[in-house]
């Protein structure tokens, strides 16, 4: 069961790499089928559907909906299905004798991003359901979490900012499991201790209309041992902190220091949907 749930956590890391959240609520595309750097889609009335082709080619098939509540909210669902042995299998020609475990997950959230004069309220909620099956046996985790964040535009372009983020491993639900008190026991101990809450504050600066720097600093209030640490914040900065501190923790390897990629410290240059 502890491999199971080492691996669940590796599956949100590795998902989340894929799913970078920004600040800013970008307009929806005309109604239509549209482009955009790496994805295809087809937008109509206030939805839009959506998928990055040049994933499928690595085996990590996907589909994602948006829906534009109003002109400062979304709710979005990205789906994966992800075979971890499609480039051996399909393009080197390897014989697979093992039985084949494939990754599914679904990412669904809901974002609202609203400004009041010079102040704005951003608000983030989101369930992860990652898993892995062979069709056989399965064992998927729940793992809601998000965060508020408050922000106050000093200058036209630069907003200082405090977020607040949180996260916990709310149940595991696998076909092995037994409805016994060891097993009840098992998904509240991981409950407790899977529970983490980071606080940052910082400085964004917007250059553009899509696009601007973020700087800023992350202190964990709760959870500094939780493996949920391995997968906190919601931007490309933080997933390769995230990659370098779960490498680092598993390999047991020597202190990195990288001015705002492993340290506490860090900048992002992602800051708009």
């Amino acid at each position: 069961m502890v491999k199971k749930v080492i691996i669940i956590f590796l599956i949100i890391l590795i998902f989340q790499a894929f799913s970078v959240q920004f600040s800013y609520i970008r307009p929806k595309h005309e109604e239509g089928p549209f482009v955009e750097f790496t994805s295809l889609g087809y937008a109509f009335k206030n939805s839009e559907i959506l998928t990055q082709p040049l994933l499928d080619i690595l085996g990590i098939f996907n589909l994602n909906y948006r829906y534009y509540v109003n002109n400062n909210a979304i709710f979005s669902s990205q789906n994966y299905f992800i075979d971890p042995l499609f480039v051996s299998r399909v393009y080197m020609r390897e014989s697979i004798e093992s039985t084949p475990i494939f990754i599914f997950a679904t990412r669904n959230y809901y974002f609202s991003n609203y400004i009041f004069d010079r102040s704005s309220i951003k608000s983030y909620f989101e369930i992860i359901f990652p898993g892995i099956t062979d069709f056989s046996d399965y064992v998927f985790a729940i793992v809601p979490r998000g965060f508020i964040n408050l922000g106050y535009f000093i200058l036209d372009k630069i907003e200082i900012f405090g977020s607040l983020e949180s996260g916990v491993v709310l149940n595991l639900i696998t076909s092995s499991e037994t409805k016994n008190s060891e097993w009840d026991n098992f998904i509240k101990e991981l409950r407790q201790e899977s529970i983490y809450s980071t606080f940052k504050f910082g400085f964004s600066w917007y250059y553009d209309n899509y696009s601007g720097i973020e700087v800023g600093y992350r202190l964990f209030l709760w959870g500094k041992d939780s493996p949920l640490r391995f997968i906190q914040g919601f931007t490309a900065t933080d997933w390769i902190y995230n990659l370098l501190s779960y490498t680092l923790y598993t390999e047991n390897g020597p202190e990195i220091f990288i001015p705002f990629i492993t340290t506490d410290y860090y900048i992002s240059f992602s800051t708009k949907f």
